[in-house]
């Protein structure tokens, strides 16, 4: 490898974890932290995947269990909110898996949740594992709730960061990322940690989810950010599906109408859409 491996000191977050802002300290030993995951990693599935980005197609997408967000819409609850659901493997395991997926045409490696950021130990010790990719990038998917400690441990690591930007900033006592993704200061921290990879020059597909009841909150001063920073490829998320535990506006279904905006605005605004 190239680069200085950062594997080593991200394992001291295993035992005093200030990967997001929650800042859970030791908690994180006993499993007691916000996200609840321990000090070990489980994966809840991993698979080729044709739904990602096109870039990104057929995607390797390792999806880790546990979040640092309890999004009150969440479709990956199963495993999201259950850190210890699914297998507990080794990095050493995962890497020969990523290898037999790239013998199948998988063109990235995708690291998803629940959220990844718990897991970047984890993530770091099977990057250096696996050694050489032969130019298959490294992607980290995640809702980029993180800390300028676990940026800089990923840095040279990751080759593509795909953040989500689902929340806009608050209009009220509470943001939308509080109140529905129990996240504080979301917009501030979010947006801190696109534009600190943004500044490094390193490659940004941001993907927003529209929301039923949320374009002008949420949608339109998202965009309207995103459209101050040339460059950033802007992936947005018309997929949306209440579960059964969804609640008020986010019970209902997205309408067509705010598809339409959306995809307007982001038309008017020259943002580089990618699908």
């Amino acid at each position: 490898m190239n680069r200085t491996s950062s594997a080593p000191i991200a394992q001291q977050h295993l035992v005093d974890c200030h990967l997001c802002p929650h800042h859970c300290g030791a908690a994180r030993a006993s499993a007691h932290g916000v996200c609840r995951v321990g000090q070990t990693t489980y994966i809840a599935s991993e698979m080729l995947h044709m739904g990602e980005e096109e870039p990104l197609r057929p995607a390797h997408a390792i999806f880790f269990s546990g979040c640092t967000a309890t999004c009150a819409f969440c479709t990956a609850a199963k495993f999201a909110f259950r850190p210890t659901y699914g297998v507990a493997v080794s990095p050493a395991q995962l890497a020969a898996r990523i290898t037999h997926r790239q013998l199948e045409g998988a063109r990235s490696i995708c690291f998803i949740g629940g959220d990844p950021a718990p897991h970047i130990p984890f993530i770091l010790a099977t990057l250096d594992e696996l050694g050489d990719r032969r130019g298959i990038p490294a992607v980290l998917n995640s809702n980029f709730y993180l800390t300028g400690e676990a940026l800089d441990l990923l840095e040279g690591a990751i080759d593509i960061y795909l953040p989500d930007l689902k929340f806009g900033p608050a209009t009220s006592a509470q943001s939308c990322g509080e109140r529905i993704g129990g996240m504080p200061d979301y917009w501030a921290v979010v947006t801190s940690c696109i534009d600190r990879v943004y500044q490094r020059g390193e490659r940004l597909i941001v993907r927003h989810l529209l929301m039923p009841g949320h374009f002008d909150c949420c949608t339109v001063p998202v965009l309207h950010w995103l459209a101050t920073r040339p460059g950033i490829d802007v992936s947005l998320l018309t997929q949306y599906l209440a579960p059964a535990h969804a609640k008020g506006e986010l019970a209902q279904p997205l309408a067509q109408a705010d598809v339409n905006r959306a995809q307007a605005l982001a038309t008017q605004l020259n943002l580089t859409l990618v699908a």
